[in-house]
């Protein structure tokens, strides 16, 4: 992977400093004034003894993560640093999957946020995420969104807090992940990737609209599921809860010490101010206009 003297960035409100080039990232418009928010360094990692050779998650506490995977084996530390041991020769985008999702979204957790596995649009100032299994469509739905005009927060991650008005939801960084053969197919306004490995099935492109400077209210999380038809319908209550701490992106690290407690009391909160909602519709790429014709006539019909 190509590394860099230090370069700045900027991700969800956060200055990141890296020792390795991560084009999916702006750069920070200006050096911050000492430390950055998040540091990514180079480091020999050490497998802990104590992880579980099967795993590729470990939770030393609720301060230190491990990630361990083939590509790399990275240190998660306070909510302000990510130190990557990278395998010899791993492709660079290979490794900036893990540093710009895995690595970034266990970070956020452990500065607060209550991280959630979906992807996030912004729909006339409020935002909307999509949740679902890998596969069932949270990505193709946003990129939909972004076809009709209206502004992606994040790919596969919402980055959740709660102020007083309720919750809020901080956008990320500009690009998304995207299979190429959708790009050919709907041209979504994205710019072409960078550094790409023929072995990734889909590729990071560049946003070309800016990200709110500011977190956008959460108005509504979508639970996704193929369907004979396109429909919207309510969630039992006491099925919400536990659908978001089943996507709770963060899941393997509820095992840290008060971790499970504090992530069922955020989803508690999230439900009681935020609208839950079956989205189905027919796994038909075709339809995707008619899915977003959907949900803009919910968003408008009851507001939350």
């Amino acid at each position: 992977m190509a590394t860099v003297s230090t370069a700045t960035y900027e991700a969800f409100g956060l200055t990141v400093r890296s020792a390795f080039d991560v084009p999916e990232l702006p750069p920070a418009e200006t050096e911050p004034d000492g430390r950055a928010d998040v540091t990514i360094t180079e480091e020999r990692l050490p497998r802990p003894l104590s992880a579980d050779s099967e795993s590729t998650f470990h939770a030393v506490d609720e301060r230190e993560y491990y990630l361990l995977y083939d590509a790399a084996t990275v240190r998660i530390l306070d909510g302000t640093s990510i130190a990557v041991d990278p395998a010899s020769d791993v492709p660079s985008e290979v490794l900036r999957h893990v540093l710009v999702g895995p690595a970034l979204n266990h970070l956020l957790d452990q500065r607060g946020y209550f991280v959630l596995h979906a992807s996030t649009v912004s729909i006339d100032g409020r935002a909307v995420a999509f949740v679902g299994e890998s596969g069932v469509g949270k990505t193709t739905t946003a990129m939909a969104c972004l076809l009709d005009g209206h502004r992606v927060l994040s790919d596969d991650v919402a980055a959740i807090t709660l102020d007083n008005a309720g919750p809020v939801v901080r956008s990320g960084y500009p690009s998304m992940k995207l299979d190429p053969e959708a790009v050919a197919a709907f041209d979504p306004p994205v710019e072409p990737p960078e550094q790409v490995h023929s072995g990734r099935p889909r590729h990071f492109y560049g946003l070309r609209h800016d990200q709110p400077a500011t977190p956008v209210p959460l108005e509504r999380i979508y639970l996704l599921e193929d369907g004979e038809s396109i429909g919207v319908d309510s969630v039992r209550p006491d099925e919400q809860v536990m659908a978001l701490v089943d996507n709770t992106y963060t899941l393997g690290a509820l095992d840290a010490d008060g971790q499970a407690v504090a992530n069922f009391s955020a989803c508690g909160e999230i439900v009681d101010m935020t609208d839950i909602k079956w989205l189905r519709r027919p796994f038909d790429l075709d339809m995707l206009p008619e899915v977003v014709d959907r949900i803009q006539s919910d968003l408008e019909s009851e507001p939350c």
